[in-house]
C-alpha cells in the first residue's frame, strides 16, 4: 500500500530528474509527469520549478517532503500488518 504520487514526488525531490525518477520507480517519464502535475492540483501549488530538463523544488516542494516522508512511513507501517 502507498500513494504513487507521494513516492514519486520523494523520488524527484531527491534526484531531481524525471529521467531517473522513472527509473526508479518503475514508470515512464510522462507518468512521473502527470503525477508530479495532479499532486500539484490538489495542492494548488507548484512544488517543482522546471529549467528545461531539469527542476528544483519551490519553497512549498521543500515543505512538503517531510510531511510525504510521514505519510510513506505510515504506509510502510500498514505493510508490516499485512505480513
Amino acid at each position: 500500500m502507498t500513494d504513487k504520487r507521494l513516492l514519486v514526488f520523494t523520488t524527484l525531490a531527491r534526484t531531481l530528474s524525471f529521467g531517473q525518477t522513472a527509473s526508479i520507480v518503475g514508470i515512464s517519464q510522462p507518468a512521473v509527469s502527470k503525477h508530479i502535475a495532479a499532486l500539484e492540483a490538489e495542492i494548488g501549488a507548484a512544488l517543482f520549478v522546471r529549467y528545461g530538463r531539469s527542476v528544483a523544488l519551490t519553497d512549498k516542494g521543500r515543505a512538503l517532503i517531510p510531511i510525504a516522508k510521514k505519510i510513506l512511513e505510515g504506509y510502510g507501517e500498514i505493510e508490516t500488518i499485512k505480513q
